[in-house]
């Protein structure tokens, strides 16, 4: 099945009089959970939905072991997994303690053979253009109860990727389920993640 994608807006400074360029992006068709992935590996092995699954569940725990050993990871196929990490500015190391050395995120490198394997991707326009708004409050409520199952935070840029949204439009969707009580805000002013309030997505 053909990937679909749509065009965006590239941001403009403020004043500027220039034209707004696009830029191609994929438009998701939604989450592949990890119950979905095993059903399809079992499709392709002797391996039952239950061994897969447990498999899978087993890799992810391994995976966090490794990397909270600060070791980085690397599948066959998929490619490097490796921690990434925050502080707040300082000019010598004498400055900060380990204290305020945080975790920010993960970083991936694809193998070859694998971006190899993608650029024989298919590609489609999509037909349903207003992607900013494409998802109803229900909807996005069911894709974060799905993110943060594996979660316990999500960016702002993962939420716009998660719903196909805008910048400016998954910051105010954001804004939004803050003050609905969904979601709060943590973290550095600079690098906010989002969290659910207890009573929300299965939380």
């Amino acid at each position: 099945m053909p990937a679909q994608y749509d065009f965006y807006k590239n941001p403009i400074p403020k004043g500027s009089n220039r034209k707004p360029r696009l830029h191609a992006r994929i438009v998701t068709r939604g989450t592949t959970t990890t119950e979905k992935l095993a059903e399809d590996i079992h499709s392709r092995c002797t391996l039952s939905t239950a061994d897969v699954m447990a498999a899978l569940v087993s890799l992810s725990e391994v995976i966090t072991d490794r990397l909270m050993d600060g070791e980085r990871i690397y599948i066959k196929g998929l490619g490097y997994f490796q921690m990434t990490l925050q502080c707040p500015p300082v000019k010598t190391p004498k400055e900060i303690r380990a204290e305020s050395i945080k975790f920010k995120s993960i970083a991936f490198r694809p193998e070859a053979e694998l971006k190899k394997e993608l650029k024989n991707t298919q590609f489609v326009r999509a037909t349903y253009k207003n992607h900013s708004n494409r998802y109803s409050e229900i909807e996005v409520d069911g894709l974060l109860t799905g993110f943060f199952m594996d979660n316990e935070y999500i960016t702002r840029r993962e939420f716009q990727e998660l719903c196909g949204f805008t910048k400016g439009t998954a910051n105010r969707r954001l804004v939004a389920m803050i003050k609905e009580g969904k979601l709060k805000k943590e973290g550095l002013a600079k690098f906010p993640v989002y969290v659910p309030v207890p009573g929300n997505y299965r939380k």
